[in-house]
Parts: C-alpha cells; sequence; structure tokens
C-alpha cells in the first residue's frame, strides 16, 4: 500500500527522469535525498537508489565517448595532414619524373603540361569519372617516361631514323609500363603509357589494337598528343596553322583516332587551343598544378 505523500514523491522521481531523458542532469543530486535511511518505503528507496547509479553510470560512459570521440578527431585531423602530404609527394614525383624525360627529349617541359591540360578538357567533356580522369592525368603527364631507355644515340638523332631505330624507338611504351607498375599510386596510368601509339585501325604499336580494344584513356590522349605536335614548335619543325592541323586530323578520324572523340574534341578545339597556346611555361605548370591537386584531392575523398 502506497502512502499518499508517497504519491508526490514518485511524481517528483517522473519528473527529474523526464529531465534526464533530455539531457539535463541538473537535479540527478534530489534522488540521492529519497535514499536516505528510513525517510521514506524501502520500495522507493531502491528505486531511486538504482535510478541514480544509473544515471551516473551514463554520465561516465558519456564522458569516456566524449575522450574517445575527441581523440578519434584529433587522430582524424592527423590522418588527413598526412594523406596530404603523401597526396603532394605523389604529385610532385609525377612532375619531377615527366620533366626529367621531356627535359631530355627536347628543350621544354611545356608539351607535358599541353598534354594534360587538353586531356583534362577532353576527358571532362565525354562525361569521365573522376577515378579515371586522375589516371588519364597521370598517363598524360607520363606517357614517354620510357623514353629514358632509349640511348641518346637514337633519341637524339637530328637524321632520319632507320627502321631497327625505330623500332627501339617503339620499345619506350613497354618500358614505361615497367617503370611505372613498380609505384601502385602509377600504375593506373598504364593504359595511356603503353597504348598511346595504338591506332583505331589496328595498324599502331605495341599491340595492334583496334577500335574500342584501345583503353578510352589511350583514344583521348592520341588525339591530344598528335594535336599538340603538329601546332607546337619543335627543333626540327615550324608550327602547323590551327585549321590546317585539323584538317589533317579530320583526315585520320576513323583510321588513327576514334571519330566520335576526335568529333567532341575538334567542337571545342580552337577555344582551348587559344588560351593555352598563350600560357608560358610558369602559366602551365600553375594551371596544371591546381587542377591535378583538385581531381586528386577530390578522388580520394570519395575513395
Amino acid at each position: 500500500m502506497i502512502a499518499r505523500h508517497d504519491y508526490s514523491i514518485l511524481r517528483r522521481m517522473i519528473e527529474i527522469m523526464n529531465e534526464v531523458s533530455r539531457g539535463d542532469t541538473t537535479n540527478v543530486e534530489t534522488l540521492f535525498e529519497l535514499t536516505k535511511e528510513g525517510m521514506y518505503p524501502l520500495e522507493i528507496v531502491n528505486l531511486a537508489e538504482a535510478f541514480g547509479m544509473m544515471v551516473v553510470n551514463i554520465d561516465a560512459k558519456q564522458q569516456h565517448l566524449e575522450l574517445v570521440l575527441e581523440d578519434l578527431k584529433q587522430k582524424n585531423t592527423a590522418l588527413k595532414q598526412v594523406s596530404g602530404n603523401l597526396l603532394n609527394a605523389n604529385v610532385g614525383m609525377l612532375e619531377v619524373l615527366g620533366n626529367a624525360i621531356a627535359k631530355r627529349d627536347s628543350t621544354t617541359s611545356d608539351h607535358n603540361y599541353r598534354v594534360t591540360i587538353h586531356s583534362i578538357h577532353l576527358g571532362k567533356a565525354m562525361g569521365l569519372a573522376e577515378k579515371e580522369l586522375c589516371s588519364l592525368i597521370k598517363g598524360a603527364f607520363l606517357h614517354d617516361i620510357g623514353k629514358i631507355a632509349i640511348s641518346d644515340a637514337i633519341l637524339l638523332k637530328p637524321a632520319k631514323l632507320t627502321s631497327l631505330e625505330f623500332d627501339q624507338i617503339k620499345t619506350h611504351v613497354t618500358h614505361g609500363c615497367d617503370i611505372i607498375k613498380a609505384y601502385p599510386w602509377l600504375s593506373d596510368a598504364t593504359d595511356v603509357v603503353l597504348h598511346h601509339h595504338e591506332k583505331y585501325n589496328g595498324t599502331g604499336y605495341p599491340d595492334r589494337l583496334a577500335g574500342k580494344q584501345i583503353p578510352v584513356n589511350a583514344r583521348i590522349f592520341a588525339i591530344v598528343d598528335v594535336f599538340d605536335a603538329l601546332t607546337s614548335t619543335r627543333p626540327y619543325k615550324d608550327s602547323y596553322p590551327f585549321d590546317m592541323v585539323m584538317k589533317i586530323m579530320a583526315d585520320d578520324a576513323g583510321s588513327h583516332f576514334d571519330p566520335d572523340i576526335f568529333e567532341l574534341f575538334r567542337q571545342d578545339a580552337v577555344r582551348h587551343h587559344d588560351v593555352i597556346a598563350g600560357y608560358t611555361e610558369a602559366q602551365l605548370v600553375a594551371v596544371l598544378q591546381t587542377l591535378m591537386h583538385d581531381y586528386f584531392e577530390t578522388a580520394s575523398e570519395h575513395v
């Protein structure tokens, strides 16, 4: 039998319990007043004591959880910093490798920067996913890395190459593939490095792939690589006028190039060319560094 005054005590306990359920533990100490010996029935004392201890335990666990969450937050911040440093190191290595072979093969690194920027624009126009765009960027910048294995006598020969010497030049794609496969972060650049000299009609090298057998990134890069070669001044040639270049390449659409990708490139080529052609090497570096960091950072967040 519960006395009338015990009901008011129960109501007070319920009020405190409701406060606790809302996260307010201000009046929890009041519960322990109900456990004082002799003041209230044993049932009320036991109930108040059990609930009070439950709240104390919950509060202790909450504090522990907050400490754990803060520790995780600090570790996550540290991990992001480490990941950022690793990304910077990888991108820096990408530039160093690409520039090293560009300096050996010619007098400027501009070609690497231009073809990579053109590749990004064309890859975006095709709707490539971020992961594929990152692979395209790596492959574009390192497309000729295998030339480091070609002797200077052949690579820098001013006269026309013999058929045997040209066969040696062709091996740069397999050498390049061997080089980048040794580093996991670069292994997805293989499509471009190995297959950027394949032709749509199957007469290219090294594997004489044809049509859609050629990886899409290699088909993209084949177009921008030839475009930049024709529109640029080299030690052995002057640049060709834009209209002439587009005519030459249009004639090769369907034989050398994927005709659908070339048509997409053609639609916006003049606008991108007019901008990029006017950039100094320093401007090319700045533009590409920004693009690379943006794409690689976004892609790493989605892993």
